[in-house]
């Protein structure tokens, strides 16, 4: 079975979130069970010049944009550390800028043809590199078309016979463009209506791909349940409940190796779950001195590694701390940037209680490591999650999670209860300020409960969250799509 990943990233060479994330690791987990999976991305200005010498010509492609021939120099590398193929798109006007999605000034102006151009070339590659494909797996608005292109190809193409998945990462990005983008597309007009590609009066790339796709796969089981209906549907809800059969829930995983606190070189002491307190005893205490928060080891350290943003409910964190505090001694430290208010909000409390909460306005993935390694609680209070890997890389450290009861947190995080056994973290339910607080308390009487913290912190680093059973799931998917496929055709 031959699977060809088309994404805007693939972490390590170039990632702003999950996507990546999950683009970097899941061929690699598909490949160990016998799944010949390959990716196609393009290349941006800010590709590592070492990476860049590695890789080797394979030659050109001529994908057409609104009638147009654009002539694109394909690369091919190896993914770091994996046997993975990584075929790039270089094409200095399209994607030899440093941002992937935007600039300074914001989105690009030119992104429905930047990303056409990847989503076209995808059908060519194949051909080109003498590679018998079987399914084609999009990932996101960008190359949501790709299905719909795979479905506009004459009915004696031998193409036509190639399944499409569309993998929704994050239904709140939907690839919305004036009518008029549908002449860039070159797809057939009969296309364009409201069970199709239109939406509003616009062309919505993500609705297209729903509609158009073999099938469809979202990051976590409660969040395919959870955008079928408003307000998480974010006006699709009647596409994806129509497609309803077809839309399958399959949790991300993380690399296991990567994060690994025996191994991890950004840690001050390594440990594992057999000597878990010593470890995180002294991960803490380095931690504290590196925060600059007084070394009180006996003090719960809650802290928040995350973008920035409405969606993660971090404002509501930011009014519930001070009451917090009012009534708890507690330290607190952030590790985000984002949205100027919020980052705001967060200096702005780091001043008003200097010995009890820290922020650090960026991101430092070494320091977000230590975080996972020092801290007690992750608090993730989140509006709602399509599937979310840090409470992963928490657990895996003995970190336990405060999470809101949606999408993959509500799959991935066991509720704890006085005298529950295999619980890894803390859940609740509701969306507002007032639930966040008890959330905050009970964990708070975990940590006053030490056998329970301990348990806590112990089935948390049990739980496996490899890729392996993703990756499998992800087979059978493309096992139902090809079926599928072939009885259409």
């Amino acid at each position: 079975m031959n699977a060809l990943f088309v994404s805007p990233e693939v972490s390590p060479l170039f990632k702003t979130g999950g996507l990546g994330d999950v683009v970097g690791a899941l061929p690699q987990a598909l490949r160990n069970i016998g799944v010949d999976a390959r990716i196609l991305c393009p290349l941006y200005g800010h590709l590592d010049q070492g990476f860049r010498e590695k890789t080797s010509l394979v030659g050109f492609l001529r994908p057409s944009i609104g009638g147009k021939r654009r002539r694109i120099t394909l690369r091919e590398g190896r993914l770091p550390d994996t046997e993975v193929p990584v075929y790039l798109l270089d094409h200095k006007g399209s994607f030899g800028r440093d941002g992937i999605y935007a600039g300074p000034k914001g989105d690009f102006i030119d992104n429905a043809d930047r990303f056409l151009l990847l989503a076209r070339s995808a059908l060519a590659l194949p051909e080109m590199i003498g590679w018998e494909l079987d399914v084609l797996h999009a990932h996101d608005w960008t190359v949501a078309l790709v299905p719909a292109f795979l479905n506009a190809l004459p009915g004696n193409d031998p193409r036509r016979k190639w399944a499409s998945v569309l993998t929704i990462h994050n239904l709140m990005h939907q690839g919305t463009f004036p009518p008029e983008t549908l002449e860039k597309t070159e797809l057939p007009g009969s296309y364009y209506h409201p069970d199709g590609l239109e939406r509003n009066g616009c062309l919505n790339m993500l609705k297209g791909g729903i509609h158009h796709a073999t099938k469809i796969t979202t990051v976590s089981p409660s969040y395919a349940l959870e955008i079928q209906e408003e307000p998480l549907a974010q006006g699709l809800g009647h596409a994806l409940r129509h497609r309803a059969a077809d839309l399958i829930g399959i949790l991300n995983g993380i690399d296991c190796d990567n994060w690994n606190p025996q191994s991890d070189p950004s840690l001050p002491r390594n440990y594992s779950i057999d000597d878990l307190p010593k470890g995180k005893s002294t991960c803490k205490a380095a931690l504290l001195k590196e925060l600059c928060l007084p070394a009180e080891l006996d003090r719960p350290l809650f802290f928040v590694v995350s973008r920035l943003d409405h969606q993660k409910g971090l404002d509501l964190l930011s009014k519930v701390l001070p009451r917090l505090m009012e009534d708890h001694d507690l330290a607190f430290a952030l590790l985000g940037s984002g949205d100027p208010q919020l980052e705001a909000s967060y200096r702005e409390l780091a001043r008003e209680l200097p010995d009890r909460i820290a922020a650090v306005i960026g991101f430092d993935e070494g320091l977000a490591r230590r975080l996972f390694a020092g801290g007690d609680f992750l608090v993730m209070p989140s509006r709602f999650e399509p599937c979310g890997l840090t409470q992963l890389y928490a657990m895996r450290y003995g970190t336990v999670p405060i999470v809101r009861k949606t999408g993959g947190l509500a799959d991935t995080v066991v509720p704890w209860r006085p005298k529950t056994t295999n619980a890894t973290g803390i859940v609740y339910e509701g969306g507002g300020e007032w639930e966040l607080f008890l959330a905050m308390e009970q964990a708070l009487q975990a940590f006053n409960t030490p056998k329970a913290f301990a348990a806590l912190k112990h089935s948390g680093m049990k739980r496996n969250f490899s890729w392996e059973s993703s990756a499998k799931a992800y087979a059978q998917t493309y096992s139902w799509a090809m079926d599928a496929r072939s009885k259409a055709t």
